[in-house]
């Protein structure tokens, strides 16, 4: 009860001594009271934006902190799948070479029988005769054409036209040159068509994607490393392990993710031959089967704003001192203001507070609209690239060991 009846003479007081006062010293003291609320005001919100901020990265810590944990038994089923995979690629390989043995045999015994069957067509032409023909009967001395000089009695029969007998049947061999084409030219590039697939591979980069419309012109590129064969329909798998993919993306607020764009797929063989180097499309999906990956907004726009905010209470509070070293007079013609000269100081002052604070205010402003949010995503996080459209890729020659 005494600790009321203070309280209520304490209120008494203060009441009567502030109707005591003048209007302008009224007016003095309003004018306080409500720059200290504010400045307690703005104090309390910056402490809690701080307070906010680390209460959120001491969770997404921990959310990280989670998702490092590992299975054995997933470790366990890729190195059985693995190895099954190696062992049919090594069967299939037997097959191919089994097959080229039996085709090879196949050629090379078509080979004997023909060298068998025109052996067989020389021993029958060697032994049949050339066929003959009788010659014309004598003919009249008188009609007869006077014998060349030489040996005397003898006449020189023409010679036969070879005939070839193949099978007892007579036939002249006539051989017709037959125009010979020129060979075209193969196409040596080798192609190889992906299709719509999907592969698993590791964030090598990390990224702060822009989440605003303006950085569309300018999207974040991020390296991704292939760690497992491309999974092809039909439960076929293409080895295109270890190759490098180009992605580009923007963040966005909306489910605080970073949408990434597939660009281009690079590969190298182990000799340093052959090169494939093909632009592709497709997107990105994180490891709990979403399109894009999950990250943590960054803003750092509100600590300029409070900044912005304290500097305007400081610029308030240089008006209010400005303007209490001037005198007003309400005339028929208008206010007249005159300049105590007792307070020139408090008005230069007041003037110079009023207009750095405004200067200040104004740069904060600025930097807080330049600040953009970003969606921060660390590297060496596992995820899976999906090829939307299928793909010739064209392996190239080179040698890049030289």
């Amino acid at each position: 009860m005494e600790k009321k009846q203070n309280v209520k003479d304490i209120k008494t007081k203060l009441t009567e001594k502030f109707n005591n006062l003048s209007p302008e010293n009224k007016r003095k003291v309003i004018m306080i009271l409500v720059i200290i609320a504010i400045i307690f005001v703005g104090t309390i919100g910056y402490i809690w934006s701080r307070g906010g901020n680390v209460q959120q990265r001491v969770v997404e810590n921990r959310e990280t902190t989670k998702e490092i944990k590992l299975d054995s038994g997933m470790l366990e089923k890729t190195q059985l799948a693995e190895s099954q995979r190696k062992i049919s690629e090594l069967q299939e390989k037997v097959n191919m070479i089994l097959e080229d043995k039996k085709k090879m045999e196949e050629e090379l015994k078509k080979k004997e029988e023909q060298e068998k069957l025109e052996k067989e067509k020389e021993k029958q032409a060697k032994m049949t005769p050339p066929a003959f023909n009788p010659p014309p009967p004598h003919t009249p001395i008188a009609n007869m054409p006077p014998i060349p000089s030489g040996e005397p009695g003898v006449i020189k029969t023409p010679e036969p036209p070879k005939v070839e007998t193949i099978g007892g049947i007579g036939m002249v061999s006539q051989q017709i040159q037959e125009k010979k084409e020129p060979e075209k030219k193969q196409d040596t590039k080798k192609k190889y068509y992906l299709p719509t697939s999907f592969m698993e591979a590791t964030l090598l980069s990390g990224l702060d994607a822009p989440a605003i419309s303006k950085a569309e012109g300018n999207p974040m590129p991020a390296l991704f490393r292939i760690k497992a064969p491309a999974v092809l329909p039909n439960k076929v798998k293409a080895n295109l392990k270890g190759c490098f993919v180009i992605a580009e993306g923007l963040g966005s607020l909306a489910d605080e993710r970073a949408h990434l764009r597939l660009v281009s797929l690079s590969c190298i063989d182990r000799k340093g031959n052959a090169v494939i180097d093909q632009k592709v499309k497709g997107f990105v999906v994180d490891n709990d089967g979403k399109i894009g990956l999950r990250g943590r907004v960054v803003s750092k726009m509100g600590a300029h704003i409070v900044r912005s905010l304290i500097a305007g209470l400081f610029g308030g509070i240089g008006q209010v001192a400005g303007t209490q070293a001037y005198t007003y007079n309400v005339t028929g013609s208008g206010t007249i203001t005159t300049l105590d000269t007792g307070k020139a100081a408090q008005a230069a002052i007041g003037a110079g507070v009023q207009q750095a604070a405004q200067s200040i205010q104004k740069f904060y402003l600025e930097l807080a609209q330049q600040t953009i949010p970003v969606i921060e995503i660390q590297a060496t996080r596992n995820v899976t690239l999906v090829i939307s459209e299928g793909v010739e890729l064209e392996i190239k020659e080179y040698n890049l060991k030289d």
